[in-house]
């Protein structure tokens, strides 16, 4: 019988439990978890069932010699264990962002390219059904052809809610909106729109120069809770830090498609949309419109056919809900989506598309370009 693929997963947090229940999801064997305070591994690894907890993930590597190595960690801790885990021919399943910058991205795709090994990256929204589902009915027609993308997202109040300082208000840390929310984004459209992106500009905005400093927070999905519970009172006597994260951004894209370019706008971030609006994604066509609301969260699509007031709803159909694993929340299901077809093409097996490093490095251009407030940037094709 052959042996299952060995994983050694690097980060300790949200995505490092994710990981490692994904890649075994996938049927891989997770023989380690790595991470630098000890007391959070060993209690992650106990929890886990995972034989080895080690803050020494250079050692590891070396020891185990691990098949896979998944990467979930912030961005700043890329590059060196990519250089040690393409050295030891390892595939390498990675978070997003690729990297902080975009050389530093694409130098990690230019050695995984240069290797061979298999690499993933895990932007995983676009297995969504609803996208899934969104681009079978633009190729089939059902809005004509497509001219147009809006993408808005946001909430109704004009600053940011003071949230605790995190590797998410550090540039430096791979932190930003646009690092974390835009190589979803980009997957997303790139696929319901079976185009490439080909040039974009844009604006980011840092609306937060200082975060409070909160003990006892371990990784995002604690982060995540906090929304809403502090104030200027209740954080006053805190150790305050400089953030230089953007909390917003706004980008004009064209997608090069077969039939053309399609002009995309999105706004991300506080302050839109307005009472009224819905966040979500508008696909203008011809013959009419598709949308879906509550971005990476949603699974609703409507309708509404040119020249008419009648918005329709339209079902997902029960074959591509079946598609996605459903062994957790809509996060870990799209874990185990990405784990699934990566580990079957480590193997030489049928699997779905999905994103690679070469993508993440595309990615970190478009970021790069939008932060920077470039103007109209051309995107490696």
């Amino acid at each position: 019988m052959k042996q299952p693929l060995r994983a050694v997963i690097i980060g300790a947090g949200w995505a490092g439990e994710g990981h490692t229940k994904a890649l075994r999801y996938a049927g891989a064997e997770v023989v380690a978890i790595c991470a630098r305070q000890s007391g959070v591994v060993q209690q992650v690894t106990d929890r886990l069932s995972v034989a080895q907890a080690s803050t020494d993930w250079r050692q590891t590597l070396e020891t185990v010699c691990p098949d896979i190595v998944a990467l979930a960690t912030p961005a700043v801790l890329r590059s060196e264990v990519v250089e040690m885990a393409t050295d030891l021919g390892c595939h390498l399943l990675v978070e997003k962002p690729l990297a902080t910058t975009a050389s530093l991205a694409s130098h990690i795709y230019q050695r995984v390219r240069a290797v061979g090994v298999k690499h993933a990256y895990a932007a995983t929204h676009c297995y969504n059904p609803a996208y899934v589902r969104l681009k079978e009915l633009i190729q089939q027609g059902m809005i004509g052809q497509l001219q147009e993308i809006v993408v808005t997202m946001g909430r109704r109040h004009s600053t940011p809610a003071i949230m605790p300082w995190s590797w998410m208000s550090s540039l430096s840390e791979g932190g930003g909106i646009l690092n974390n929310a835009a190589p979803h984004l980009l997957g997303i459209l790139e696929a319901i729109s079976s185009g490439q992106l080909r040039r974009i500009m844009g604006q980011a905005r840092v609306l937060t120069s200082q975060a409070p400093v909160v003990c006892g927070l371990h990784d995002h999905r604690d982060w995540r809770q906090q929304e809403g519970k502090f104030n200027l009172q209740n954080t006053a006597a805190l150790e305050w830090r400089t953030t230089d994260a953007d909390n917003a951004f706004s980008a004009l894209m064209q997608l090069r498609t077969n039939e053309g370019e399609i002009q995309t706008t999105i706004v991300y971030g506080w302050g839109q949309p307005m009472a009224g609006q819905s966040n979500g994604m508008y696909f203008y066509g011809e013959q009419g419109t598709l949308s879906v609301d509550k971005m990476f969260y949603g699974h609703g699509i409507n309708f509404q056919a040119a020249g008419r007031e009648q918005i329709e709803v339209l079902p997902l159909p029960q074959r591509l809900k079946d598609e996605v694993p459903a062994v957790g929340d809509f996060v870990q299901n799209r874990w185990c989506a990405l784990a699934r077809d990566f580990v079957a093409d480590i193997q030489g097996k049928a699997h779905r598309k999905y994103l690679t490093f070469r993508d993440g490095w595309r990615y970190q251009v478009a970021i790069e370009a939008v932060r920077g407030g470039q103007g109209w940037t051309e995107l490696p094709l």
